[in-house]
């Protein structure tokens, strides 16, 4: 099966920004200047006073509060804007799902109308591309598990075609997610007693229904299929959200429908958080105030040790362990055995609780954290997010709870699962993976070298590669810097997003002449693209898939799922081609263009038209081929017609006057293609009349004026020609 899009679109760091955003953003740099002038007027007259021994009358006090007030605010409104810019309509995300589930629909063999709901719903970039895995797992489980077949539906009286709704409703601090079908439902005893015959739940046992159906391992289905089967994707989806922080709940009517809804909350700060600041000997450390349960001085004879495990304090009644926060980091150990009292922090993160025990509590802060994704050696640090600065210039370390407290669990950095730290704080992703062994050197030819070393080999690799491409440019085109490249591609990527969306309502609503147009603009603009970076290959295919188009907007192709496969593959080919480029050059894929070629070939073996007034109204077959002769006029020069003539009855067969008549064309110029063609009016294939495509050096009157005079010798009774060109479905094309 073609690639459905979801994995074709090229991840990029960009975003499009409001005006309105940009806006606002000058108008917050134009404060703090302002509020950085009055600061530096209120130092120098804070250090007068100091120098000259001058009092500070209430005005200076007065100034310097409205200056405090004034940055918190700045401050607050910097940071909601950024949030802004960082949101992104979720109908975005959900549209990327309509080539999979038309995909789904046809393997399985039913009827599908996937809906969206709150499209103008906003939620942050970052996690709208992290919900696209689970939400697609949920749509094929709709699909596969949920709706029935069309006969079972007529049975059941419902529409022949089953129905999937995405709906996004907005909250003030989170957003509700909702993918509903309206199937057939959950036979809860059938679930159960599944899980039953697996072991999932014990005989007689009716927990949770959603906890089961998201048990890894956990499938009705006897056998996997290449939709669903393998017991992973609900365990996936559930694990998915709760990462977010979120939570998943269900709703189900039997015979009626099923329904998954998922809380999400909002972001609250990028790289801004309200933390607990630590003394763990001479570091600083900063907790998340949402990870702390609580801070305590715990006496030492309330600390429990045994000789199996870990020293533990009882927390609520309930035993949890202790660890020295300098041991879990390989620092010096903190806990002072002979302090009466120990300060304890009780952290929870990940489904854990446990109690670190630090030197000193200071006061919380809010901070900025600064991701620190590596060390000098390449290797991730486990359980530090960052770096921040704390009052007075001192630095200090914000502390991941999550992997601190699987590292405290595991006892150490082997045994416990490794994390992806996003860029925000405290936002982690538990992945099960072996540490990777990191070597100290890589061979590299016969030099041993440094991995930073290797980096600049690979880069400069890499820049050999461009510089190979850019000497198959044309012209100009190989002075495309790298920035150049960076924007066509990150174009190229969203173009062909909105392309594949476009084609695919388009399937719905094929005499839509704006939407027709529409996709003619996105798939024109791919093939300049394309050509200016080099790719030929793929701008030949999307110039046969603009002909396929041309041939449905002149009705001469009717909507089909044969053509929409084509033009849909077409745009997984054009879209993996953008993540080749521009190391690697994309290869022309041959199966595509015969599939194009054929259909083109089987519109030419079409019946014949030979009825004058039916000729009159038929268009002809753009090929590419054909729109590459008239190009070619157009740039000598010349001038392209489409003609028409009718021819009275007489003593010489259609097919001879025809043919005879065309031979004198040639005198006047070119002939690019006919209809009937050439070949059919050899055959004796003519009616009464036929229509000529044409390039002559004569402007339009002089032809007419040609035309009138030899015109009778071939009985010709009508003639009527009209200038034409390539792309006339878009007049601004620079042809």
């Amino acid at each position: 099966m073609a690639d459905s899009g979801l994995s074709s679109a090229r991840s990029v760091d960009k975003m499009v920004v409001r005006i309105e955003h940009l806006d606002k953003l000058l108008n917050l740099a134009g404060e703090v200047i302002i509020t950085s002038s009055t600061l530096h007027e209120l130092q120098r007259t804070m250090v007068d006073a100091v120098t000259h021994h001058k009092t500070l009358d209430e005005s200076n006090l007065q100034t310097i509060k409205s200056a405090n007030e004034t940055s918190r605010r700045i401050s607050q409104d910097l940071h909601d804007l950024v949030m802004a810019i960082r949101m992104v309509e979720i109908g975005e995300t959900f549209r990327m799902f309509r080539r999979p589930i038309r995909d789904l629909a046809r393997n399985l063999k039913k009827e599908i109308d996937l809906k969206f709901e709150g499209e103008k719903v906003l939620i942050d970039k970052a996690l709208a591309e992290r919900l696209v895995e689970p939400l697609l797992h949920l749509l094929r489980n709709a699909a596969d598990h949920g709706l029935e077949s069309p006969i079972e539906r007529i049975r059941e009286g419902k529409p022949e075609k089953g129905s999937i709704i995405l709906r996004a409703v907005e909250h003030e601090n989170e957003t509700e997610i909702f993918v509903s079908d309206d199937g057939r439902g959950i036979d809860e005893r059938k679930i159960f007693e599944k899980a039953e015959s697996l072991g999932i739940i014990k005989p007689g046992e009716t927990p949770d229904l959603l906890s089961v159906i998201c048990t890894s391992g956990f499938s009705t289905l006897e056998k996997a299929t290449a939709t669903s089967g393998r017991g992973v994707g609900m365990d996936l989806a559930k694990t998915m959200i709760r990462e977010f922080g979120g939570e998943m709940s269900i709703t189900n009517l039997p015979k009626s429908g099923f329904t998954f809804r998922m809380l999400i909350p909002k972001l609250k700060a990028v790289n801004i958080i309200d933390a607990l600041i630590v003394r763990g000997g001479s570091t600083l450390f900063a907790f998340s105030i949402e990870k702390v349960l609580s801070l305590q001085g715990i006496p030492q004879d309330q600390i429990h040790a045994s000789m199996d495990r870990e020293p533990f304090i009882k927390y609520m009644g309930t035993p949890i362990p202790l660890f020295d926060i300098g041991t879990l980091f390989g620092l010096p150990p903190v806990w002072q055995r002979d302090s009466q009292v120990v300060p304890i922090a009780v952290l929870e993160g990940s489904g854990r609780q446990v109690a670190v025990v630090v030197s000193e509590f200071l006061s919380p802060q809010k901070l900025v954290n600064v991701p620190l994704n590596t060390d000098m050696f390449g290797v991730k640090p486990q359980g530090i997010a960052g770096t921040c600065i704390i009052n007075e210039g001192r630095i200090g370390l914000t502390v991941d709870v999550d992997v601190l407290l699987a590292i405290a669990v595991g006892g150490s950095l082997e045994d416990v699962a490794s994390a992806e730290v996003d860029a925000s704080f405290g936002s982690t992703t538990m992945k099960k993976m072996e540490v990777p062994q990191y070597q100290p050197t890589e061979i590299v030819g016969q030099v041993v070298m440094s991995h930073s070393q290797g980096e600049l080999v690979q880069k400069a690799k890499l820049s050999m590669k461009r510089d190979e491409i850019a000497e198959k440019l044309e012209g100009g085109q190989k002075d495309l810097s790298d920035g150049d490249v960076s924007d066509l591609l990150d174009e190229l990527s969203r173009g062909l997003m909105e392309l594949q969306d476009n084609l695919l309502t388009l399937e719905n609503e094929a005499t839509n002449p704006e939407l027709m147009k529409e996709c003619f603009r996105r798939l024109h603009a791919a093939k300049g693209n394309f050509t200016m970076l080099g790719a030929t290959n793929s701008a030949d295919l999307a110039h046969g898939m603009e002909t396929l188009l041309d041939f449905l907007r002149k009705g001469r192709l009717s909507m089909s799922q044969e053509l929409m496969d084509v033009l849909l593959d077409g745009i997984a080919d054009l879209n993996n081609a953008t993540k080749l480029l521009p190391k690697v050059l994309p290869q022309a894929n041959l199966n595509l263009l015969h599939r194009i070629d054929g259909i083109i070939h089987s519109l030419m073996e079409q019946e014949i038209v030979t009825d004058p007034d039916k000729l009159l109204g038929t268009a002809f077959t753009l090929t590419p081929n054909t729109e590459l002769q008239l190009l070619g006029a157009l740039k000598q020069g010349a001038y392209t017609y489409e003609t028409f003539f009718r021819f009275a009855p007489g003593r010489q067969a259609n097919y001879l006057i025809a043919y005879m008549m065309l031979r004198k064309l040639c005198f006047l110029g070119t002939v690019i293609s006919t209809l009937p063609s050439v070949e059919d009016i050899e055959k004796g294939n003519c009616g009464p009349a036929i229509k000529v495509l044409w390039a002559s050096q004569k402007q339009e009157t002089d032809l007419k004026k040609s035309l009138d005079e030899w015109g009778p010798f071939f009985n010709v009774v009508e003639h009527q020609t009209i200038p034409t060109t390539v792309f006339r479905y878009d007049s601004e094309a620079d042809v």
